[in-house]
């Protein structure tokens, strides 16, 4: 389990670097795929141009 304050700073972190995306990876776990990564966008990620 991750404690919500490193979710505050990858959310902060990427809105400081203007980035629509962030990844959060928990090591401590069996299958890093499954339960291992909680994946984070932002109002950055709306205003991507679509190709």
């Amino acid at each position: 389990m991750m404690h919500p304050i490193f979710e505050a700073v990858l959310l902060t972190y990427m809105k400081l670097l203007l980035k629509p995306k962030g990844i959060l990876f928990n090591f401590n776990c069996k299958n890093l795929f499954h339960e291992g990564q909680k994946t984070f966008v932002n109002e950055f990620y709306a205003k991507l141009p679509l190709k």
